[in-house]
């Protein structure tokens, strides 16, 4: 609803062109800035959803598994 309310009010103009060139280049102007507005929307997005699925995999992952074995310093190790 916001693209679509945003579109329109981006596609209202009070230019009066006298030729179709001057239509095809008003459009294709405006047509340009909504495109650009939407991919850049549209990546903000993506990265959001994707920092709350990351977090919501660390949240979800199992705990880690304890050691198998511990190393001593080398000044108490044996035959140091």
């Amino acid at each position: 609803m916001i693209n679509v309310g945003w579109v329109t009010y981006a596609l209202r103009t009070t230019e009066n062109p006298a030729e179709l060139r001057q239509a095809i280049e008003l459009v294709s102007d405006k047509l340009g800035v909504v495109l650009l507005v939407l991919g850049v929307m549209h990546f903000f997005n993506l990265f959001i959803f994707s920092r709350v699925r990351r977090r919501a995999q660390e949240n979800s992952a199992p705990p880690p598994f304890p050691p198998d074995a511990m190393l001593t310093p080398a000044e108490h190790r044996p035959g140091s």
